[in-house]
């Protein structure tokens, strides 16, 4: 029982994630011309550096 439990845990969590891979591959192809493009990691890593900052502070 278990074992079925863990196999229907990794399939939701594969299904999940294949949804989430789609979805921004799409979201690179078929974006608003009109919008900037906004890499998350560079967003992520400026909110990062900027908090850094302000403990320094």
């Amino acid at each position: 029982m278990s074992l079925l439990l863990i196999a229907a845990l990794l399939y939701i969590g594969f299904a999940l994630g294949l949804i989430l891979l789609v979805d921004n591959i799409v979201g690179v192809f078929f974006r608003d011309p009109r919008k900037p493009i906004q890499l998350r990691s560079f967003a992520l890593s400026r909110a990062f550096i900027t908090s850094q900052k302000l403990d320094e502070e």
